[in-house]
């Protein structure tokens, strides 16, 4: 975020498609378990936010944040990956997943978080517009 506020001309935006935790109100050691487990899932640290803390970061880098929007997160949810990539790539997809073990079990890993945290785990679009002079 730091770095498309200090790219940005005024008036540029940012759109970012991220993670994010729901409700806005879901207590810390709650936060601090699905983080835990998308980062061991994923091999990153992982750190979604609400709503609110992503507009929180965003406007605390210059920008002002358009509506939040917000859809379950059903990434790797087989029918919303053929809707998604479009037949084709997805049996790609699906005949790596199937002949690579270790992507296989990092793929079925972060499924398996999600279904798991499925009530708290949501996607976020965000679009900030840099203010002006920041």
């Amino acid at each position: 975020v730091r770095e498309a506020a200090r790219l940005l001309k005024p008036g540029g935006r940012y759109g970012i498609h991220e993670l994010c935790l729901l409700p806005e109100d879901l207590e810390d050691s709650k936060k601090s378990e699905i983080s835990r487990a998308l980062s061991a899932s994923i091999h990153v640290g992982a750190r979604p936010l609400t709503p609110g803390e992503w507009s929180t970061l965003l406007e605390g880098h210059g920008f002002t944040v358009t509506e939040p929007v917000t859809a379950p997160m059903h990434l790797l949810e087989p029918g919303r990956f053929i809707r998604d990539e479009g037949l084709a790539r997805s049996l790609g997809f699906i005949w790596k997943v199937a002949t690579r073990p270790a992507v296989r079990k990092r793929i079925l890993g972060m499924r398996s978080v999600f279904r798991t945290f499925s009530e708290h785990i949501s996607g976020i679009t965000i679009v900030g517009v840099k203010m002006d002079g920041t």
